[in-house]
């Protein structure tokens, strides 16, 4: 050490993970004196390598600005910087704690949007009206009421826009105050007086019970966009929002309200069966259409479908891997809500275990960056893809680049098939809910060096994947599989509505009879877990703990509430009891609309036999607020940001 140049010391040092860089520091007081001495140098090179950064240009301030973590805003230096960001990376594979939160002003929570940067929760309820939560405090900062938002309302929000959908056709655009620009506002598409009026109303009472929150967080309205044609799904991703019907499907910028895509015969030629519309997708330069029948890929350059991968198949990859189950039935009543356990997978062969007869597209999500895809299939199954664009280019075919994973080998005998119910994506992480459990994937996680790459290029793979199907241009062969054994009740996760991810947190619709700051009641008593997709994991049974602690106030036990979750999850909760006021169920996890003048109803709204004159019939009121102040869906927080 004495003998060679500072300089170069430092340089073997830059390629160096903080895992070996720990280790250098424990060899002699020497290094650790020269590794403290040099700490700025040494744990920005570091940055730069996990990923931490994009380039080592990136002063320390501009790093902490640029994620906009609440857990990095004080960080002194380049050791903590990446200390405290490594330790989160740990924590979303198991490796560390979490903690646990609800959102629970009224318990009939629906859809959830979150906006991490301002630290806002978006929900909208089963009984109708939408709600804006602090992240932090989860104090309600403004409401919108439920006879203004209608039940069972779907929303979208990115970059400060608010997008929910009426009973009719149209979708309102709403702004966050604090970046309400009126000389920017759209010259066509303007609100309505009903907009107007309902903003007026909810800004007079933000101003009695919420004074303190005033301005952050409320909305205001910006644009009404109408779609010709009845609308079964849609989906904004700043600044496009994509409305998909039957037939077609078109694009709006919601900055200007202008349409600027349009697209006809997305289920294919007109002489095909028309099937029901899943889930709509959509990034700058593709829209992607999961119907019954299909995935379809349209080129928003082109307006032609560049890709389709057909539903109801048996093998859609050359490697097909396996979950074992075995670490998680360990932890089976025992495990804390927030506890992650790593699952074993292993490549498979066999295809005894799918059904191909209801394996359609039930949702897909892209990266930010436009080119991962996963896609979830009915029968619980996922597919993921890096860089699809290389099936479009025909540079690799689809089975070869394609990764399908979700069954556990070996099948348990006696246990219905699981259906899927809802999937996301964001930050290299996917997480899919099957009604036998929510699973946490992270797709690659040699890119934050939570497997070393250099032992991965060398072929040592934790999944066992040949080297072969690698070089032939498989997707994410280092993934890493988890679950969460404490959320495993069948019933509960046949009727979860959403789930949500940010760098830091995971957000999901549950009864709030699980909330661990809810005192036990009697009658609450957890079903127990079954299924075969992705595995089954039993959940708490009658008479055991459910890690619920004496706190909040206690409610009556209410009927439960009808599902409201993608197509999929119907058959599983069939039964679920459901009074005779409530709305349709719109089965589909992206959006369902109810539509009037559409007489050819698809079949993911077979469910629904009332009159559209009973969906805008307000339920009466003692019933509502029953709902409301009892038992029902709240949203519960999953933060696996540092302490």
């Amino acid at each position: 050490m004495d003998t060679l140049p500072t300089e170069l010391i430092l340089r073997v040092l830059s390629f160096l993970p903080l895992q070996s860089l720990r280790n250098v520091r424990l060899l002699a007081r020497r290094w650790n004196a020269f590794v403290v001495e040099n700490e700025f140098t040494i744990y920005h090179h570091a940055a730069l390598l996990h990923n931490f950064v994009d380039s080592i240009d990136t002063l320390l301030p501009e790093a902490r600005e640029a994620r906009s973590l609440q857990f990095l805003h004080d960080v002194p230096d380049w050791y903590q910087y990446c200390r405290k960001y490594f330790q989160l990376q740990r924590n979303w594979a198991g490796q560390g704690r979490a903690t646990l939160k609800t959102y629970k002003h009224l318990y009939d929570a629906h859809r959830i949007k979150v906006d991490e940067k301002l630290g806002l929760v978006i929900t909208t309820h089963e009984l109708g009206g939408l709600t804006v939560y602090d992240m932090a405090t989860t104090e309600v900062l403004w409401r919108l009421g439920s006879r203004y938002v209608r039940r069972y309302a779907h929303c979208e929000y990115e970059d400060g826009f608010l997008i929910f959908d009426r009973v009719e056709t149209s979708k309102e655009v709403w702004r966050l105050e604090t970046e309400h620009d009126t000389a920017g506002e759209p010259s066509i598409c303007r609100p309505d007086e009903a907009q107007m009026s309902a903003w007026r109303q909810a800004a007079s009472d933000a101003d009695i019970h919420f004074p303190h929150s005033a301005p952050r967080g409320r909305f205001r309205p910006w644009a009404l966009i109408h779609s010709p044609h009845s609308s079964q799904a849609f989906r904004f991703v700043y600044p496009d929002l994509l409305v998909c019907g039957s037939r077609q499907a078109a694009v709006w910028d919601v900055r200007t309200g202008r349409r600027t895509f349009e697209v006809d015969m997305v289920q294919g030629d007109q002489e095909q069966p028309i099937g029901g519309i899943n889930y709509v997708e959509l990034n700058p330069t593709h829209v992607f259409i999961c119907s019954n029948s299909a995935l379809r890929v349209f080129s928003r350059t082109t307006k032609q479908m560049v890709l389709r991968i057909r539903s109801y198949q048996l093998v859609y990859s050359d490697v097909r891997l396996a979950v074992q189950l075995d670490p998680a039935l360990t932890r089976a009543g025992v495990a804390k809500p927030t506890d992650l356990v790593s699952l074993p997978a292993a490549p498979t062969q066999t295809t005894i275990l799918y059904n191909a007869s209801y394996a359609e597209f039930s949702s897909v999500h892209v990266s930010r960056d436009g080119m991962d895809l996963a896609a979830q299939m009915s029968d619980s199954r996922l597919i993921v893809i890096h860089d699809f664009m290389r099936i479009v280019r025909n540079e690799v075919a689809l089975e070869a680049a394609a990764l399908e994973l979700g069954k556990n080998i070996p099948r348990r005998s006696g246990i219905d098939e699981p259906f899927s119910i809802y999937l996301a994506l964001d930050h290299g992480r996917c997480c899919a809910v099957t009604t036998s459990g929510i699973y946490l994937a992270i797709l690659d996680p040699t890119r934050h060096r939570l497997v070393d790459p250099e032992r991965a290029a060398r072929g040592v793979n934790p999944n066992r994947i040949s080297r072969a199907a690698i070089a032939a241009g498989l997707s994410f062969p280092n993934v890493l599989i988890g679950c969460f054994p404490h959320w495993s009740d069948p019933n509960e996760l046949a009727k979860m509505t959403c789930i949500q991810m940010t760098e830091t947190k995971m957000f999901f619709v549950w009864d709030s009879m699980y909330d661990p700051g809810r005192p036990r009641d009697a009658g609450d008593a957890g079903g127990r877990g079954a299924g075969a997709g992705w595995g089954a994991v039993p959940g708490p049974g009658a008479g055991e703990d459910v890690h619920v602690n004496a706190g909040d106030e206690a409610g009556a036990v209410a009927d439960e509430q009808p599902v409201a979750g993608p197509s999929t999850g119907t058959t599983a909760v069939a039964a679920t009891a459901r009074t005779p006021w409530h709305p349709q169920d719109f089965e589909d996890e992206n959006e369902w609309e109810a539509d009037a003048n559409e007489d050819d109803q698809s079949e993911q709204s077979d469910d629904d036999d009332d009159d559209d004159d009973d969906d805008d019939a307000e339920p009466p009121a003692a019933a509502r607020e029953l709902v409301r102040r009892t038992r029902g869906p709240i949203v519960f927080c999953i933060d696996f940001s540092p302490k």
